[in-house]
């Protein structure tokens, strides 16, 4: 449990200071929602944002080893975000 534990602070850091440091940068507040006639747009970096998601098993991202290939084959799918369930007992013991 720890090193799922491990894992999840490590990617929320990695997630939180990479929005810090563009923050500060570029005075970037973030996603947004805007309204586009009939549809809603989501907006990343003041462009609308198309996601290319890819979806993990159930237990996929429980274990580093298991995870490693699956970035590769990700990146050859051109995906810019994935799915991944997170259950709580593998967070909190």
């Amino acid at each position: 449990m720890k090193k799922h534990t491990q894992l999840l602070c490590i990617a929320l850091i990695i997630i939180w200071s990479g929005n810090f440091v563009f923050a500060q940068r570029n005075e970037y507040s973030g996603p947004s929602l805007r309204k586009q006639g009939k549809a809603t747009q989501l907006i990343v970096k003041g462009q609308p944002f198309t996601v290319l998601g890819g979806e993990l098993g159930n237990s996929s991202a429980s274990d580093l080893a298991y995870m490693k290939p699956v970035w590769g084959k990700m990146k050859r799918m051109n995906c810019n975000a994935v799915l991944t369930p997170a259950y709580w007992e593998l967070i909190e013991p």
